[in-house]
């Protein structure tokens, strides 16, 4: 589906002032001087949320996948329009979706300018967010030489989907968190400001990891090189899961490329500011890794091995292996 989605996109007409490209997961433009951004996401709320999550959590977690995005541009959200599709005439849940969206915007900031309701066979949500950028908006990309780095552990996300899809209830309070109400970390915009002249591409996780690198390198034209051990990027829980279910699971490399919606942007930077940027993530609490780099070759390795296609369905909305 994605693949036709960029085919049609490209025989859209596109804004003059746009420095992103239809490979992007936002627009930009520039109006009277302001740089702006438009980002649009969604999704089907009866194959999205987790049997654990309130319908609260539904609005929380849509508006979190979109400011993500708007983070990884380096702009802030400005104004939000909303759009709910319910089946039946269930007040109860647009209101808690409702209030969710609001509990979200009071974190990320913006206003909520507009909602639309309709009824449908199936409850879905989308979510408008117009954002405001000091610099050029980020694009997604990597070359030869640049180094990327993830800001935090990442994984939990994986263990919600596993127990979501087999049934299991037990689960931490992490895990919980991070499915419900997954924050985007509104402080990566100073950061992103502060050393935009040597950031050189960005890209959220919001599909699954493994699906993020190929999205890079299909915008790119480039390859990576992935060094980094697979222990210092998964998080705890999933270390602990890895180690518990040995028998299930084989390769904690592969439960790391599912982690899914972890709504955090890895950064790809030019080699001359890595301690710099390292240091400053530091200091505000984060555990950065650096991944890897940016090589000639169009393909991606994990310590020597081709990293397999993990990709995020969205007409099942489960993950499959290409």
């Amino acid at each position: 589906m994605k693949d036709f989605i960029l085919e049609l996109a490209k025989s859209i007409k596109y804004h003059p002032s746009s420095s992103l490209t239809f490979y992007d997961d936002a627009g930009d433009l520039v109006y009277n001087s302001l740089k702006l951004l438009v980002k649009v996401d969604g999704f089907a709320i009866s194959r999205a949320k987790y049997s654990w999550c309130s319908y609260k959590d539904v609005g929380f977690r849509a508006v979190t996948a979109a400011v993500s995005d708007v983070i990884a541009k380096g702009c802030k959200p400005l104004a939000y329009a909303l759009s709910i599709g319910l089946t039946g005439h269930s007040i109860s849940k647009l209101k808690e979706i409702i209030n969710g969206v609001a509990s979200a915007i009071s974190i990320y900031g913006g206003y909520l300018i507009n909602i639309d309701t309709n009824s449908g066979n199936d409850d879905w949500i989308d979510i408008f967010v117009l954002g405001n950028c000091e610099f050029t908006p980020i694009p997604r990309v990597v070359k030869p030489g640049n180094v990327l780095i993830l800001p935090r552990r990442i994984g939990d996300t994986t263990i919600a989907y596993i127990a979501h899809y087999n049934n299991i209830y037990n689960v931490s309070q992490n895990v919980i968190e991070v499915s419900c109400r997954p924050l985007a970390e509104i402080r990566f915009i100073d950061i992103i400001n502060k050393y935009r002249s040597c950031i050189v591409g960005s890209i959220d996780i919001s599909d699954t990891l493994a699906e993020t690198f190929y999205d890079l390198i299909d915008a790119s034209g480039y390859g990576i090189l992935l060094n980094a051990s697979p222990y210092s990027i998964a998080s705890y829980d999933l270390i602990n899961f890895y180690y518990s279910n040995k028998d299930s699971y084989s390769d904690i490399k592969k439960l790391i490329l599912m982690a899914n919606e972890e709504y955090i942007p890895i950064l790809i930077i030019s080699s001359w500011c890595v301690d710099e940027i390292i240091k400053s993530l530091y200091s505000l609490g984060f555990e950065p890794v650096v991944l890897g780099y940016g090589i000639i070759s169009k393909e991606i390795t994990w310590m020597g091995e081709k990293i397999p296609k993990i990709y995020w369905n969205h007409i099942s909305s489960k993950i499959i292996y290409k």
